[in-house]
């Protein structure tokens, strides 16, 4: 079985919601990735991984309180996870702000 055949049958076996968020936020973080001013690929890519991966953490929850105020499904999932792909940095850096203690030196 292939790495292709692989990540086709967890898709297939992850939930709806689940499958939305992995696919709008790669889909984010690729916008955000090619959109970026930074020069080095390398770091694009980095960018690219970590907005991917907010995308599926954070935009959980962003598409649930937007389900829950729009009632609009799976739709909802599909818009937090493109947001949180393309902004998932930056809502991070919000929330660390958010929730630590100003000038702590993990609070950059």
């Amino acid at each position: 079985m292939s790495i292709l055949d692989e990540i086709s049958r967890l898709l297939g076996a992850a939930p709806e919601h689940v499958s939305a968020l992995i696919l709008s936020g790669a889909g984010g973080a690729l916008v955000r990735a090619l959109s970026l001013p930074e020069e080095s690929w390398t770091r694009r890519a980095l960018h690219g991984v970590v907005g991917a991966v907010s995308a599926i953490f954070l935009g959980g929850v962003a598409g649930h309180l937007i389900d829950a105020m729009t009632g609009s499904g799976i739709y909802a999932y599909l818009a937090a996870g493109f947001l949180m792909g393309e902004g998932g940095i930056a809502a991070v850096h919000a929330l660390r702000r958010r929730l630590l203690p100003p000038g702590g030196k993990d609070n950059a």
